[in-house]
Formats: structure tokens, C-alpha cells, sequence
């Protein structure tokens, strides 16, 4: 596995992974985000939230596949890039991100991208 170095600390890493490691990744992906939400090939419709973190990655394409789950306010996500250069590689980039609620974004936008104090 190379670890690229734009991985930033524990919220977030993004590596080469090896086609002889795929199979024992994705195992360890379902078994703790569950099945993925989108698969090679399909294409799918996902939350706003989920939509935004796609969307920071760059989108999916048909052969890529998308793994998050939900806890209280954080999502964690995976994505499997296989390499169209390459089909012996397959790029994961995986991470913690907070939900941000619609309020807290508005406020954010009103403050200059801080959100607001409320005393």
C-alpha cells in the first residue's frame, strides 16, 4: 500500500491499494459501513450530505464505489477508485467528516464562513 501525501492525519487517508489487497478491503469495509452505496456500474442517488462529500473527491465514476455510514454527527466514508491505467490499482480515499446542518451553513455564510455566536 502507498499512502499518498495529501492524507491528513487520522480524518482522512487516501492510498494505492494493490488488485491482491481488494478483495480482504472491501470484506473489512462492509463488515464496518455496511454494504456499498453505490457499486461499480450502478449509479445512485445520495443525501445532500453525502452528495457534498462525493462531490469533494471529485464525483464517482460507472466503475468507482462509494461506502459511508452514520454516527450521531459524524460520516464515515470510503472510496474505491480502481485505476483505468492500471487494473492491478486501485486508489482508496477514505474519511471522517462532520454533518453540517443547513442552519449552520447559513449562519456560516452570513459570517464569512464562521459561524454566527448565539448568546
Amino acid at each position: 500500500m502507498e499512502i499518498r501525501p495529501n492524507s491528513q492525519g487520522v480524518e482522512y487517508l487516501e492510498a494505492v491499494i494493490n488488485k491482491e489487497n481488494i478483495g480482504l478491503l472491501e470484506s473489512l469495509l462492509k463488515k464496518h459501513l455496511g454494504g456499498a452505496a453505490k457499486e461499480p456500474g450502478k449509479k445512485t442517488n445520495f443525501p445532500e450530505a453525502i452528495q457534498e462529500i462525493v462531490d469533494s473527491l471529485g464525483g464517482l465514476w460507472e466503475g468507482q464505489s462509494f461506502f459511508y455510514k452514520q454516527e450521531n454527527t459524524d460520516i464515515i466514508f470510503a472510496a474505491l477508485w480502481p485505476w483505468e491505467t492500471d487494473p492491478n490499482k486501485t486508489t482508496l480515499k477514505s474519511g471522517v467528516r462532520k454533518l453540517v446542518s443547513k442552519e449552520t451553513k447559513r449562519a456560516a455564510g452570513r459570517t464569512g464562513g464562521k459561524p454566527s455566536k448565539i448568546d
